[in-house]
C-alpha cells in the first residue's frame, strides 16, 4: 500500500474540524460540570494519596479553555492546536491529586481529544499565533493561570493568613482582589505566605492588567466603530442635491477638491479604506464601500444626488458602477472617467451621460497651452525671474 501524501490530512481536516470543535465544546462543558460537582458535593476517591481532599479547580480552568478553543478549532486556527495542549496537563494534575471518577474521566476525554487532533495538526494553518487574536488568547490563558496559581497557593497556605483562608471561595476572593490591586483583609503571618503574596502581585497584576487592556480596548474599539458607523449613516440620510464621487484615484480626488472649492456638497465612496481615511481627515464626507453595490449607493442617497462622478482604478470597475447607478437613478447625470479611449463607447452605452477620456483631455490642454498666444490659458503665469 502506498503511503498517503503529506497534504491528505490537512485537507481532510476541513471536514473533521467541525466535529473536533463540537467535541471540544462538549468535553469542556462536561469538565466544568465535573469540577463544580466535585467541589460542591465531593466524589468518591478511587485510591488514597497523600493529597486526598486537596482539590484545586483545575477542571474548571481546563473546561473554560476548551470552550474558548472549540470555536477556533472549527475555524482551523493555528493557535487552537497550540493552546489545546495544556488541557490534559491540567486535568491530569487534578486526577493525580484527587483520583475519582470525574477527574480520571475528564483526563481521558481531554487526552483523547488532543490525540485525535494530533495527526491533523498541520491542517491548523489559519491565522498566526502572534496575531492580535493570538495575543488576546495568550493573555486570557495567562490570566486564568495567574488566578489558578493564586487560588491554589492561598488555599495551600491558608492557615498562615489572618484570618485563615479555609475555603475555595475565600481563596478565589483573595486572589481576585490581590491581582486587581484592591487589597484583601487576609494578612500573611509567615515568611512563606509573604513571599507568596509578593510573587502573586508581581505575576498576577501585570498579566491581569494587560489582559484587561488588550481585551477591553478591542471591545471599546468595536463599540466606537459601531457608533461611528451609525453617525455616518445619520449624516448620509441628510444628503440632498449632492455629488457622489466614486473612487479615490487621482482624478477622483482632484474632482472632490474642485467640487469643495466650488461650494458643492459631495460624498466620496470607495472600497479603499486608507485613502478614504486620508480624505476624511481632510474634511471630506466619505464612506468605505463598493460603489458598484446597490446597497452602498442607496446608503449615500443616490436617489437624491444631482450627479455622479465615476473615476475608479479600472474601466471595468467604472463600467460596473455606471450600470448599477443608472439602474438606481434613471434620470441622474453620470460622468464617467475612462482610462482607455476604446472603452468610452461602452461607458456611454452603459448609461453614462458624459465620458471623459483622461489622456485626450490632458493632450488637448497641453496643446492649448503650447499654442496659446493670448491670455486664454488654464495654467497660472509664472513670475518673471528677478535679476
Amino acid at each position: 500500500m502506498l503511503p498517503a501524501s503529506p497534504d491528505v490530512r490537512p485537507r481532510s481536516l476541513h471536514r473533521r474540524a467541525p466535529h473536533f470543535g463540537l467535541a471540544a465544546a462538549l468535553i469542556g462543558l462536561y469538565t466544568i460540570g465535573a469540577g463544580v460537582w466535585s467541589a460542591t458535593f465531593g466524589a468518591v476517591e478511587l485510591y488514597r494519596t497523600p493529597l486526598i481532599g486537596y482539590d484545586p479547580p483545575f477542571e474548571i480552568i481546563a473546561g473554560l479553555l476548551l470552550l474558548l478553543l472549540s470555536f477556533r478549532i472549527r475555524q482551523r486556527r493555528s493557535l487552537a492546536w497550540l493552546f489545546s495542549l495544556p488541557v490534559p496537563m491540567l486535568t491530569g494534575a487534578i486526577a493525580i491529586l484527587s483520583p475519582n471518577v470525574f477527574s480520571i474521566s475528564t483526563t481521558v476525554l481531554s487526552a483523547g481529544l488532543v490525540a485525535a487532533i494530533y495527526p491533523y495538526r498541520a491542517g491548523f494553518y489559519v491565522g498566526s499565533p502572534t496575531s492580535a487574536e493570538g495575543v488576546q488568547l495568550l493573555l486570557l490563558v495567562a490570566s486564568l493561570i495567574s488566578v489558578l496559581f493564586g487560588t491554589v497557593g492561598s488555599r495551600w497556605l491558608g492557615a498562615q493568613f489572618n484570618p485563615p483562608i479555609q475555603t475555595w471561595g475565600e481563596s478565589l476572593y483573595f486572589t481576585v482582589v490581590m491581582i486587581s490591586t484592591i487589597g484583601a483583609a487576609y494578612l500573611p503571618q509567615t515568611d512563606a505566605a509573604r513571599w507568596f503574596v509578593v510573587l502573586l502581585v508581581l505575576v498576577g497584576v501585570g498579566t491581569f492588567l494587560s489582559a484587561i487592556v488588550v481585551l477591553f480596548v478591542a471591545f471599546l474599539e468595536r463599540r466606537l466603530a459601531g457608533v461611528g458607523e451609525r453617525l455616518e449613516r445619520a449624516q448620509m440620510h441628510e444628503l440632498d442635491e449632492h455629488v457622489i464621487v466614486c473612487g479615490v484615484t487621482p482624478e477622483a480626488q482632484a474632482t472632490a477638491h474642485a467640487l469643495r472649492e466650488a461650494g458643492i456638497r459631495l460624498v466620496v465612496i470607495a472600497p479603499e479604506a486608507g485613502p478614504i481615511e486620508h480624505l476624511r481627515q481632510d474634511g471630506f464626507r466619505c464612506h468605505v464601500g463598493d460603489p458598484s453595490s446597490e446597497e452602498e449607493l442607496r446608503l449615500v442617497r443616490i436617489d437624491r444626488a444631482r450627479s455622479l462622478v465615476v473615476a475608479q482604478v479600472s474601466d471595468a470597475a467604472t463600467l460596473l458602477t455606471v450600470i448599477t447607478a443608472r439602474s438606481l437613478a434613471p434620470t441622474a447625470r453620470i460622468v464617467a472617467v475612462a482610462a482607455a479611449e476604446s472603452n468610452q463607447p461602452k461607458l456611454r452605452r452603459a448609461g453614462a451621460t458624459e465620458v471623459v477620456g483622461v489622456v485626450r483631455v490632458a493632450a488637448q490642454l497641453i496643446c492649448d497651452a503650447a499654442l496659446a498666444t493670448g491670455e486664454r490659458t488654464i495654467f497660472p503665469k509664472a513670475n518673471p525671474p528677478s535679476h
